[in-house]
């Protein structure tokens, strides 16, 4: 019996050597024991059972609320996107949206009437020009039948006229070719700054794409910083939360199994003195046994002396008995021995069953601790991982300020080129539009009408400083058709003289090089113009009709012996770039 005990408890205990000697006397007269021993142990058994299906359940419930919270949380935050899109869907259909889509609407209708407003007015001018041009024609041929009217004036006056207005014209060409020269100078200054900014704003396009990629970079990265430090703040929460749960489980099995020590300890205390009483007796027994034999032997002398201490020792085990019947209630021998041994039994039992909380203790205890160093490690780590993440955000943060103020910088640098490069496209298309270049030329080479851009504009340069070569040679033509012809002198060895005009004929190179100073007194006659720029055409205009009303007209003996020769006379178109 007390082996199969062994077994039971695993071998962790032994019982006193008494015990065990009553035991064996009592299971060799009584069979019945060894059933309640086994229905006890199996008692004890499902007792434990009984406490590890409530940890069970207690856990299973715990993680069923677990559960049900996270579910209740996320249909919070699904119930709260869906009020943050139903509000965007509102305001995108808000009044306020609606009446701004009218008034683009409304805009865009009144462009396209300025639009239409303009292409009239286009229209317009251009018959006004026509009309101009017919204007100055039908003026041109009336100055021709005046100047053939008027023929009044000698040769020699008209020769004299003629020279000074030689130089007059010589002067003023010479001036003109300086300011031709300066804005052909100014113009290629402007092309390669045009060219500079152009690649500037090229430069400027390619580093704000790649500033703008790298802050998209640096965004994804914060996000998903942010995702990851979420994730790890809900990781943290449940494991907190598993703590706690856990904490409050060891707590309450360490509150029971203390309520279950101390009664397994007052019933122990109890057996244990009983047990102490029972030795008590049994050594007076004993003892008393001794002393009789030793009566015995003494003979006859002590005989009385012993019947006293015979009787006394009768009346301290009837005292015994008595207060073992007043402890028991029982008053049969037999069923106190055997409550007894029963009693021993049940503590043998107890004991073991001590002895398995004890060994369940410490593996809690230690289970415990060892949840207590992962949360301390887990605390460790997500102190470490927070300082780790906001170490990283802030670095990203610098970064990305650093980035939005390199594109600022960019940004600005590009505002002021485009600035730049909007002024000069306003100045080349006032100067295309003032010099009354054709704009069909333009619009055949690009293949569209946009006007001015940044693509373009060295085209429209290049038609304008075409335009300026025209407008020059008109001059010079015009000039040269209002000169009136010169009579041949002879000097005095009878060859024919030559002038100074005829000289310009022979070397045209050599005039072109060696120009003559022009003359102080002369210079009122002439157009004082500060600027470098090429004349408008109404300047032109102005400008012939003064020459007109100026020069007196030829006669019209001298028109007849000598008509001018405008294809000797005039320069050549390429003869102002050989200058430069």
């Amino acid at each position: 019996m007390w082996k199969k005990y062994n077994k039971i408890a695993g071998g962790g205990a032994t019982m006193p050597t008494n015990a065990v000697q009553t035991a064996k006397r009592s299971v060799s007269g009584d069979h019945d024991d060894l059933d309640e021993s086994q229905l006890e142990q199996e008692l004890c058994r499902l007792q434990r059972q009984l406490h590890a299906m409530e940890g069970d359940r207690r856990a299973y419930s715990e993680e069923t609320c677990n559960l049900l919270r996270k579910q209740k949380s996320e249909i919070a935050s699904l119930k709260k996107e869906n009020e943050e899109i139903g509000k965007v869907l509102r305001l995108a259909k808000s009044d306020r949206n609606v009446s701004a889509d009218g008034r683009d609407i409304e805009k865009l209708l009144t462009l396209i009437d300025q639009l239409d407003e303009y292409k009239t007015k286009c229209v317009r001018e251009e018959r006004e020009i026509k009309q101009l041009d017919s204007e100055i024609a039908r003026v041109q041929d009336m100055i021709n039948e005046e100047q053939k009217l008027m023929g009044s004036v000698t040769e020699e006056t008209a020769s004299i006229i003629v020279s000074k207005r030689l130089r007059i014209t010589e002067n003023r060409l010479n001036q003109e070719l300086m300011k031709f020269n300066n804005q052909l100078a100014t113009n290629a200054r402007l092309r390669e700054e045009l060219d500079h900014l152009r690649q500037e704003k090229a430069v400027f396009d390619s580093l704000h794409k790649r500033l703008t990629k790298r802050l998209e970079d640096t965004k994804h990265q914060i996000s998903d910083c942010i995702a990851q430090a979420s994730s790890a703040y809900e990781e943290r929460d449940e494991a907190q939360t598993k703590m706690i749960a856990l904490k409050e489980r060891s707590d309450k099995d360490m509150a029971q199994q203390e309520m279950e020590m101390k009664e397994l300890l007052r019933i122990i205390k109890h057996d244990d003195m009983l047990k102490e009483f029972m030795g008590v007796k049994a050594q007076d027994r004993h003892d008393f046994r001794e002393e009789e034999s030793a009566k015995r032997l003494k003979g006859k002398d002590t005989a009385d002396h012993e019947t006293d201490v015979e009787k006394q020792t009768i009346r301290q085990l009837e005292k015994a008995f008595e207060r073992v019947t007043d402890a028991t209630g029982e008053s049969d021998i037999t069923t106190i021995v055997n409550n007894f041994i029963r009693k021993e039994d049940e503590n043998f039992a107890l004991y073991n069953y001590v002895n398995e909380l004890n060994d369940a203790l410490e593996a809690i205890q230690e289970e415990t601790a060892n949840t207590q160093e992962e949360i301390k490690r887990f605390h460790d780590e997500n102190i470490k991982s927070e300082d780790n993440r906001r170490k990283m955000i802030r670095e990203m943060e610098l970064e990305a300020e650093r980035f939005v103020r390199e594109a600022d910088d960019a940004e600005q640098q590009n505002t002021v080129v485009c600035k730049v490069l909007d002024e000069m496209r306003v100045g080349v298309e006032k100067l295309f539009k003032e010099a009354d270049c054709d704009s069909s030329t333009i619009s055949d080479m690009l293949g569209s009408d946009e006007g001015v851009t940044n693509k373009n504009i060295l085209q429209y340069m290049g038609i304008i400083e075409q335009r300026t070569m025209e407008l020059l040679k008109l001059q010079q033509y015009i000039q040269m058709q209002k000169e009136p012809p010169k009579t041949e002198r002879k000097d005095s060895k009878g060859q024919p003289a030559t002038t100074p005009s005829q000289q310009n004929k022979k070397s045209p190179r050599q005039s072109l090089v060696v120009i003559a100073p022009p003359n102080p007194n002369e210079e009122d006659e002439l157009t004082a113009d500060g600027e470098l720029r090429p004349l408008t055409r109404d300047e032109l205009k102005r400008l012939v009709m003064h020459n007109l009303t100026v020069r007196p007209p030829p006669s019209v003996d001298a028109r007849k012996k000598s008509p001018p020769k405008r294809n000797k006379t005039s320069p050549r178109p390429s003869k102002p770039a050989q200058l430069l």
